[in-house]
């Protein structure tokens, strides 16, 4: 017998474990701590503020100096800054000026290239065919003529003709009257080079037979005497003009014509407003305003057509390159000077005036903004304040002979000159050396503040050291005890008073101390401690071994990331309360968290405050599992802990070395340790020494003697107490794990009011986050209609009545539309520009897709899988929780596919094409990896428990239906499809296809999965084996078909729901081992029922073996030779290796254990483990509790869908709905 305690005649309900008033007294216990580490930050100001008074007398001196040189400095700096602004603004604008001066010096060249390269074409053609001036029409007159003026910025151009004597004025009269053309000609030649102009600003010239026309004064006259005479005979462009053969050229400058043909040299003529009227003249004001037009049309404003403008003579000489030869011609030609001055200066540089003016005495002023040029007016108008930057330069480089040309009259040289202005000055002033002034006026200035109000700052500065130590001190802290912490920071200088050892402290010290560096010394061989390490015996201390349970089985089956999603979330909410409550958190192994209470700081009431704590983790414990179960999956919210509490004296201390921490030694720790190995689930074991000092503390009501003694490694039988704990005392909802890792059938809790379990509804709602995040894909690779809208579209019903009529009249079954291929959509660029969730492999981790699924949709969703819960029957293995443990693996399955190393998805199409071609497709289509999980969790809908053999036998309708093969399978399908399409789910459909043959292909896909879990049926296993050959056979990969590659998806596809099915057997032992104990236990249920021949405990022993050597670890290895699955294929394969095993070592003790059990659970009456989910009609309530949601769903959705159910004689799903 156990001795017993005494005193222990109170109920622990006498007195709550959560006390408030007891807990006020204990979460007050740590104020002294407080109160210390205020007085230390005390102390450390009044040292800062004493050792800084000898700087104070030299506060005032210092600052009158500062501000002193401040102003020196400041005013040095203006002036300084402000000469080099200067000098970079003149620098700039000579720059500038001197593009504009290359620019128009090109610009000028250009013309005079254009307009000579004209007269030698003239020359050129005349000699060419021997004809003789006067007589020349120059052919294709507007092509070459077009082209200069275009090269050479030229408005219009003029051929004139040099007629000597009466005489000749009379032939070329009659010569031009018979030559008229090529007038025409060149107006349609204008038209092809200048669409722009409409052919209404045409028009044929008159001319007047016989005569040649002179200008007298404004009159115009016939021609007399012997000339010489130049009258227009050619122009361009071509234009109105009543008259055209008129000596037009003295009405300009009656000198300049003869200055020409005495000189036989290129004249650049005046320039003046008024000639630019009669251009206006000449070409029409429409015609010349489009040439203006077209100069300026990038600038915001028209510039009007009549201003300055100038002219150019270039003589046409008889002889082709003889300069000296007499002149057959002139061409008289006009040009703006606007012209000239476009695009001389990088946009934003505004305000450059220039000044064109020439020796014959004419002026005018433009402006320069950018690209832009404006016309001013005639004169000098440039500002006169502005004259200190003026650059000028002349174009007398368009004479052969500048000095002797010059010299003469009207041969005009044109200069220009540049200025700046205020606007100029003001786009390039610099604020620089008034901030930069400033800045350094500020610097100074505050410098002499902080001088003249050095108290202030020293009182700043005394918190920021006190700060910065606090901050240290936290840094070590979350480490290690108060105490501890201040023997660390502690300085080896014990001269120094003791509170300034934290300020003395040095982060390389602290480094050396913890690393162990020169901690220690060589001996020769021996190894001599140099320094004292930092160690304490506690003899007062309570520790807590917590143990998550199950959890090695359970991460076996997530991600990483999961694994560590829960870790860090139970660990913070236990270390949120050990703060809460002053406990000390020691440190955390793998899913072992180890605290103590009672160090650093002793404390007599330390047993009472961990078993607080203890009783805290598992509160926490509780909440948390069954809230993270929505988010990380099945059997999270059944995960529990195993904590064992044991007091006594310990050695803590810093192990110094590499990684080096506080831990703590000693019986005491080992002792805690066992109590924890030897609890049970959900439990707090105490040892003996512990329970004592609650007795002692008058808590004896607590605690409970544990039944019989505890074998304890090392220990021998203990004497243990259980905590009482009132909310896992009544809990019956989690399994009952025993410490070997066997699973005993489990109870739901379940409400009167309510048909759902709690746990149901949590996986109900996982499995409608990993189905909406699918969606989410599906709706980012083709934008589709979400559901928003409450009109369904009428092209979606139809295809979707079509198809399933098609199905409906067919004659074949279910299994007949199995495909050896279904074909997947080809992956390309063009459907997918932001192909990053498609493009790389499913990644169940990646950041959320931020296309948003419509609360329509989700709730329908919500609904259907409510459902599909709700066709589940209770058996033992084929449940909803079962499936649910399917889509668990597919998701990972799905997660885990990977593709070639070497190619860069991220950037290289190429790359997203290898990615498909390498996967088969899978992870490039959204809709193919929603068909997979929604395959499995459909899978085994209204499943009875019993094989398709057996099924064939007890209904016989359904046998019929289904020809007798894979009838449960097609009957999953059956419910499951005719569930979807039923009238409650329209926007759910259009969510997942738009089309259909999405829809065809989304049929297909379901199928084919649903269908290949029938592993019974040797034939269908059989024309698997054969397709998986065919698909990978060597024939086969050697082919680059696309069809190769659908037909290594559909098989894979197969693969990989097979594999999921039956993942406990590839899963970790305990996993196996909880669902083969459930499996058993249908089987065994079938039989004494009378539904099964043979008792299966009689061969399950070697049936597993069998199971293992000749469909397990082969599927395992097809997985790894698909290639596409990356580590889970050596995972699944060692587990399924490991597990095959440990049954053949210790199966045959594990079937008689679990034939007693199950015998056991028969004579007590216990039910079997399912998802008690009666349902009759079912809603969505999103504002709800999951439980309450779930069940309030029942009252109120009986107008929309039923649940599907079997009639009486096994035929097919009818839905009231539909």
């Amino acid at each position: 017998m156990k001795p017993s305690l005494p005193g222990r005649e109170e109920s622990f309900s006498e007195e709550p474990m959560f006390d408030d008033e007891k807990r006020t007294e204990e979460d007050t216990s740590g104020a002294t701590g407080a109160d210390a580490d205020r007085n230390e930050v005390d102390a450390v100001k009044r040292l800062a503020h004493r050792e800084t008074l000898h700087i104070r007398i030299w506060r005032y001196i210092v600052g009158f100096t500062i501000l002193g040189a401040g102003a020196i400095v400041s005013l040095g700096t203006y002036f300084y800054l402000d000469r080099q602004f200067s000098n970079e603004t003149e620098d700039k604008f000579y720059v500038f000026a001197n593009t504009i001066e290359d620019v128009s010096r090109m610009n000028f060249q250009a013309m005079i290239d254009s307009i000579r390269d004209l007269s030698l074409t003239i020359t050129a053609q005349a000699n060419l065919h021997n004809l003789e001036f006067p007589f020349i029409t120059v052919e294709s007159w507007e092509v070459h003529a077009g082209k200069a003026r275009k090269r050479g910025f030229l408005e219009a151009v003029q051929y004139m003709p040099i007629l000597r004597g009466a005489d000749m004025v009379d032939k070329f009269s009659l010569y031009a009257q018979n030559n008229t053309a090529w007038q025409q000609q060149a107006i349609e030649t204008s038209k092809l080079l200048n669409p722009e102009i409409e052919q209404t600003e045409y028009h044929t010239s008159t001319i007047q037979p016989s005569k040649v026309m002179i200008y007298g004064g404004r009159d115009v006259e016939v021609a007399t005497g012997d000339g010489p005479f130049a009258p227009v005979y050619q122009i361009s462009p071509p234009v109105k003009f009543d008259i055209l053969m008129v000596d037009y050229i003295h009405f300009f400058d009656d000198g300049a014509f003869d200055a020409v043909l005495t000189e036989k040299e290129l004249l650049m003529g005046r320039m003046n407003v008024s000639m630019g009227e009669n251009v206006d003249g000449l070409l029409g004001p429409q015609l010349h305003n489009l040439l203006h037009a077209e100069i300026h049309k990038d600038d915001n404003d028209p510039v009007p057509s009549v201003q300055a403008h100038a002219y150019i003579v270039q003589p046409v000489y008889t002889i082709m390159g003889n300069a000296t030869s007499e002149l057959g011609g002139v061409l008289f030609a006009f040009f703006s000077l606007d012209y000239l001055l476009k695009d001389l200066l990088p946009e934003g540089i505004r305000g450059l005036f220039v000044v064109v003016e020439n020796t014959c005495g004419d002026s005018f002023t433009y402006e320069l903004a950018g690209n832009g040029v404006t016309y001013k007016g005639p004169g000098d108008l440039s500002d006169p304040a502005y004259q200190h930057l003026k650059r000028q330069y002349v174009f007398d480089h368009v004479y052969r002979d500048p000095e002797h040309i010059t010299a003469l009259p009207h041969f005009c040289v044109y200069k220009y000159t540049v200025t700046s202005s205020a606007l100029y000055e003001e786009d390039n002033e610099s604020r620089l050396p008034i901030i930069y002034t400033f800045v350094v006026a500020t610097i100074f200035v505050l410098m002499a503040i902080a001088f003249f109000t050095y108290d202030m700052h020293v009182e700043k500065r005394n918190d920021k050291m006190v700060d910065t130590a606090a901050k240290s001190n936290a840094l070590v802290s979350s480490i290690f005890p108060s105490n501890v912490r201040d023997r660390l920071l502690a300085d080896s200088d014990k001269d120094r008073p003791a509170q300034t050892l934290s300020l003395q402290m040095t982060k390389t010290h602290l480094k050396t101390f913890l690393s162990g560096d020169g901690a220690y010394i060589e001996h020769g061989d021996e190894v001599i401690l140099k320094s004292k390490p930092i160690a304490d015996l506690f003899t007062e201390t309570t520790i807590m071994f917590g143990d998550i349970s199950g959890f090695t089985a359970w991460s076996s089956v997530r991600e990483p990331s999961q694994v560590f999603t829960l870790l860090e979330t139970l660990y913070r909410a236990f270390d949120q309360a050990a703060a809460k409550r002053g406990v000390f958190k020691v440190e955390t192994v793998g899913d072992c968290y180890v605290a103590v209470c009672g160090l650093p700081d002793p404390r007599s009431d330390h047993a009472v405050v961990m078993a607080r704590f203890a009783r805290d983790c598992l509160q926490r414990m509780h909440d948390l599992t069954g809230k993270l179960e929505v988010i990380l999956g099945p059997d999270t919210g059944e995960l529990g802990m195993r904590i064992g509490l044991h007091s006594g004296p310990v050695t803590a201390g810093v192990l110094r070395g590499e990684r080096s921490r506080f831990q703590l030694f000693g019986d005491t720790m080992n002792t805690a340790s066992r109590m924890e190995s030897t609890s049970e689930v959900n439990r707090i074991q105490l040892s003996e020494e512990t329970a004592k000092l609650l007795i002692a503390a008058g808590k004896e009501h607590w605690i409970s003697a544990r039944e019989g003694f505890v074998a304890a490694k090392g220990k021998g039988n203990l004497s243990t107490f259980w905590l009482s704990n009132e909310l896992f005392d009544s809990r019956t909802e989690n399994p009952q794990e025993s410490p070997q890792g066997n699973y005993l059938p489990h109870q739901e809790t379940q409400n009167e009011d309510h048909a759902i379990s709690l746990k149901t509804v949590r996986l109900i709602s996982w499995n409608v986050e990993v189905l909406l995040g699918l969606l989410k894909k599906i709706l980012k690779r083709k934008p589709r209609r979400s559901g928003d809208d409450d009109a369904i579209p009428g092209k979606q019903l139809e295809y979707e009545a079509n198809y399933n009529r098609a199905i409906a009249n067919g004659t074949a079954t279910i299994l007949d539309e199995v495909e050896e291929v279904i074909a997947l959509p080809i992956d390309s660029p063009e459907r997918d520009d932001n192909n990053s969730a498609d493009s790389k492999a499913f990644n169940g981790n990646q950041d959320p897709i931020e296309n948003e699924i419509s609360g329509v949709v989700a709730d329908e969703l919500n609904r259907f899988v409510t459902c599909v819960a709700s066709m589940y029957n209770n058996n033992p293995f084929h449940n909803f929780e079962h499936a649910s443990h399917v889509t668990m693996s597919v998701v990972k399955l799905l997660s885990r596919i990977v593709a070639p190393s070497e190619v860069d998805y991220e950037t290289s199409t190429a790359g997203s094409k290898t990615l498909h071609d390498h996967t088969y497709g899978i992870t490039s289509d959204p809709l193919t990896q929603f068909a997979c999980v929604f395959s499995a969790l459909i899978h085994d809908a209204d499943h009875p428990g019993v094989p398709n053999a057996q099924l064939v036998n007890e209904d016989a309708a359904l046998a019929t239906a289904y020809k007798g093969k894979s009838v449960a399978e097609q009957n999953s399908v059956q419910l499951s499809w005719d569930l979807l399409m039923s009238d409650a789910f329209p926007n759910l459909r259009g969510a997942i296809y738009n089309s259909e043959p999405e829809l065809k292909r989304f049929r297909q896909l379901i199928v084919n999965a649903v269908m290949a879990t029938d592993i019974v049926d040797k034939e269908l296993k059989a024309l698997r084996n054969a397709r998986w050959e065919k698909a990978f056979s060597q024939v086969q990969q050697e082919s680059c078909a696309q069809e190769n590659v659908n037909r290594k998806a559909t098989i894979v596809i197969e693969h990989l729901i097979q594999a999921s099915d039956v993942a406990h057997t590839m899963q970790h032992w305990h996993i196996y081992r909880k669902w083969n104990e459930r499996f058993f236990m249908e089987c065994y249920q079938a039989f004494k029922a009378g539904r099964a021949a043979a008792d299966p405990s009689e061969n399950w022993y070697k049936g597993e073996i069998g199971f293992f050597d000749f469909y397990i670890i082969p599927l395992a290895k097809k997985l790894k030779e698909c290639g596409v699955f990356g580590v889970s294929s050596d995972e699944y394969l060692n587990y399924a290796t490991k597990n095959r095993k440990e049954w053949e070592e210790r199966g045959q003790e594990i079937v008689a254990s679990m034939l007693d059990k199950v015998k056991q659970s028969d004579n007590d009456g216990l039910p079997s483990p399912q998802q008690a989910v009666t349902i009759e009609n079912l809603g969505a309530s999103t504002n709800k509790t999951h439980l309450e949601a779930a069940n309030s769903s029942v009252s109120s959705m009986s107008s929309n869908v039923s649940p599907p159910i079997r009639t009486h004689d096994g035929a097919h799903l009818e839905h009231s709905g539909r």
